[in-house]
């Protein structure tokens, strides 16, 4: 899952600014290494030296990474944790990639298919579900998202009106 992305060299002494992809910036404080994924080249797992954080700015230190010199070459690197370390949700609330793989399921017990995708439009994300030949766009909302089951790997939804003639098939076929 990625926290953040390393924007640029910070000073002369190998710190790097990090634009972080999370809702709580002092999460970095409790993390001791990051996978760096860079634009060109193989990701690689890196130790936390330093962390200081300002308001919602992140400044990071990595091991083995001393001079301006080296801290640029790190900019536009991702910074990502494994599944396991993600900080845990409020009930109801869900990362996105938690989605990837759910069987879909309306609560009529009629099977859509698997999420594929996750949308990001804005106001709501979107789910991209894909069944056998066609595949659906349902939006991540209370009245259509009924239950989320993650160690069964499922997911029930309530089509809205007009969302099944929407796709131009109807799924009992």
């Amino acid at each position: 899952m990625t926290v953040g992305r390393v924007m640029t060299a910070w000073g002369v002494s190998g710190w790097v600014r990090v634009e972080p992809e999370t809702d709580d910036p002092l999460r970095f404080r409790k993390l001791t290494r990051v996978r760096l994924v860079p634009r060109h080249g193989p990701p690689r797992w890196m130790t936390i030296q330093g962390v200081r954080v300002q308001g919602g700015q992140v400044r990071l230190r990595f091991e083995g990474v001393e001079t301006r010199e080296a801290a640029k070459l790190l900019a536009n690197s991702l910074l990502q944790i494994p599944p396991e370390e993600v900080l845990p949700l409020p009930e109801g609330e869900f990362y996105r990639f938690q989605f990837l793989g759910l069987e879909v399921w309306t609560e009529e017990g009629r099977h859509l298919g698997r999420v594929v995708d996750v949308l990001e439009t804005g106001a709501n994300d979107v789910l991209v579900v894909r069944g056998e030949g066609w595949e659906i766009l349902l939006p991540t909302l209370r009245q259509v998202i009924r239950r989320v089951d993650l160690p069964q790997r499922r997911m029930e939804v309530a089509l809205l009106p007009g969302l099944e003639e929407a796709t131009g098939r109807t799924y009992a076929d």
